[in-house]
């Protein structure tokens, strides 16, 4: 073949194409998971819980593109900036934490270094409904590239 880097390059290209094609959102109501918020999720997304004493963990799950993971407590403070700035504390001392991406009032986005060829991103974004606090984040399971983090955080923001 002549142009094999053309070649290649059209078939990375057809495949990246294929894959957005194939993540386009909807809302999703939480409501009759106890979740009184509307995100944007794929179509046919899993959807389980779990209920602690303390707290529940809700996961939303499609592929393993997307892989939402809602802690809801009870909310000390209601300060919700606040909380996000705990979380962005306690991710920075993380010794795998490489750097920041992106910051927001609410959340941010950051990647995780975990030997020189592993580098992963994720997420947290806290919201406060009531007395309930809600913090988000990429599933505790699996590996994320920055474009779908980036996708799944705008999904939880609403923007």
């Amino acid at each position: 073949m002549k142009y094999p880097s053309l070649f290649l390059l059209l078939a990375i290209t057809s495949f990246s194409a294929c894959r957005k094609d194939q993540l386009k959102f909807e809302k999703l109501d939480l409501q009759p998971h106890g979740i009184p918020i509307t995100i944007m999720a794929p179509d046919s997304v899993e959807v389980q819980q779990k209920d602690y004493t303390f707290m529940r963990d809700i996961t939303i799950r499609k592929d393993d593109t997307y892989f939402i993971q809602i802690f809801e407590f009870d909310a000390a403070n209601l300060d919700a900036a606040g909380e996000k700035l705990r979380q962005l504390t306690s991710v920075q001392a993380d010794p795998f934490f490489k750097e920041l991406i992106k910051e927001d009032d609410l959340g941010f986005i950051y990647s995780r270094m975990q030997d020189s060829t592993n580098l992963n991103y994720d997420f947290r974004h806290v919201k406060i409904l009531g007395a309930k606090e809600l913090i988000f984040q990429t599933g505790l399971v699996g590996s994320f590239a920055l474009e779908d983090v980036e996708r799944m955080y705008k999904a939880v923001r609403g923007k």
